[in-house]
């Protein structure tokens, strides 16, 4: 999806369309812009930049505060259309997903042609300011690299020829490119593809490798000898070798947690620990709706003028429960000296495994597991902070929800793996 979250906005409120428009994830003049519209973009107002530059950049520019639930529920209705189109279909990220059409579409023309009926079917059944950009090709690492440079609202695909065929009958509209592989990797820089960032580029160019298709048309064997499996993964992935198929779901979490940006700045324990606790139910929410649990905890306070103080470590029972987390996190504040105003605050859970239905060694956890998905019943039938814990109370706009584009959502029909 291009330009997601202000696409989302701008949709939903049509007095913003046509302005430069940015998502922040807070209001404050430190805050970031996690998504700028086209019209912000080409004023220099891009992703990361804050508040106080984005005005500077264009002091009539439109900025919102992120709601998190007004894109899930539009990355829903777009991953339900998506669905309707392949059996393997892998959220990516909350604005991304890959679809497998092996034995959907008979070749690239006939998967063309649905690439640009699913784009006309978002903007007609979705929303009329939301534009997709569409890869196709027969690797999941050509396919995202076709999307990543596709021209906004267009479609690149790279075919086994050059030969385009024409387009079936009753489908129209659509501006695509069909590309062959050595011509979509010709004088791209390095960093262009997924997975290659600037110290790999760096590492490359010593071996004189300066583009893709110079990555391409580089020995194998002296590339693994030099990068090792993951030198031969590169090479692989933009000679048109498959090495990661899609994943039928969302693949399960290595960890789950949450960061604030404390809008004042302060070393009070008593203010952080409200702050800890907020951050240790949302995740503690997001972990038993997966039906997960943990084994390690990382928490870490940064400080305003740099650095921090933080830790990661072993607990001694699994956690599932927001108390079982906060008992840790709580208990490492209570210990910790903070030298200096803290400015963020971050929890998460590590090393994760399905729920057990093992009683704790101390005290009857079980019952407290249950009390802890009673909780949650409630809150997801009629909304947050329906019920809470005493900590909690009066923490309503506290680490207020947010939402990162990595983040994703399960598709349609498909169930999350794990």
């Amino acid at each position: 999806m291009n330009s997601y979250f202000a696409s989302v906005e701008q949709q939903a409120n049509p007095f913003l369309r046509g302005k430069a428009v940015g998502v922040c994830a807070y209001m404050s003049p430190g805050g970031c812009i996690i998504a700028s519209s086209a019209e912000a973009k080409a004023k220099g107002i891009k992703t990361g930049c804050t508040v106080r530059d984005a005005k500077q950049l264009d002091p009539d520019v439109v900025l919102v505060e992120n709601e998190p639930a007004k894109y899930r529920s539009t990355t829903e209705r777009i991953f339900s259309i998506l669905a309707e189109y392949t059996d393997r279909l892998e959220p990516y990220s909350i604005d991304e997903s890959f679809l497998d059409l092996t034995g959907w579409t008979s070749d690239f023309g006939a998967a063309r042609d649905l690439g640009i009926l699913i784009q006309r079917r978002i903007k007609d059944e979705v929303g009329e300011w939301l534009n997709c950009s569409v890869g196709i090709s027969w690797t999941k690492f050509l396919a995202k690299f076709a999307g990543d440079i596709a021209p906004k609202k267009g479609m690149v695909v790279i075919g086994e020829n050059l030969s385009c065929p024409p387009l079936l009958k009753g489908v129209s509209g659509g501006c695509f490119e069909w590309m062959s592989l050595d011509g979509a990797l010709r004088d791209r820089p390095l960093t262009d593809a997924w997975g290659i960032n600037s110290a790999m580029e760096a590492r490359l160019n010593a071996l004189g490798i300066k583009t893709l298709l110079d990555l391409k048309l580089y020995d194998k064997d002296k590339i693994r000898r030099v990068f090792g499996r993951y030198g031969y993964y590169l090479w692989a992935n933009v000679n048109g070798i498959e090495i990661t198929k899609v994943e039928n779901g969302t693949p399960p979490p290595k960890s789950v947690g949450h960061s604030y940006c404390i809008p004042k700045k302060t070393k009070d324990k008593e203010y952080l620990s409200l702050v800890l606790y907020k951050l240790c139910e949302k995740t503690g929410r997001r972990l038993r709706s997966l039906e997960l649990e943990a084994n390690v905890i990382n928490i870490f306070f940064a400080y305003t003028y740099g650095g921090g103080t933080g830790k990661s470590f072993k607990t001694s029972e699994r956690m599932f429960t927001t108390e079982e987390i906060y008992r840790y996190a709580g208990g490492f504040l209570e210990r910790t000296q903070i030298l200096l105003p803290v400015r963020m605050i971050a929890v998460s859970v590590t090393r994760l495994s399905s729920v057990s239905s093992q009683m704790g060694l101390f005290y009857d956890n079980l019952k407290m597991k249950d009390l802890s998905r009673a909780m949650d019943r409630i809150n997801d039938k009629y909304g947050e902070y329906t019920v809470c814990r005493g900590l909690m109370f009066g923490t309503e706009n506290v680490a207020r929800d947010r939402i990162g584009f990595r983040k994703t959502l399960p598709a349609p029909g498909v169930s999350v793996s794990g």
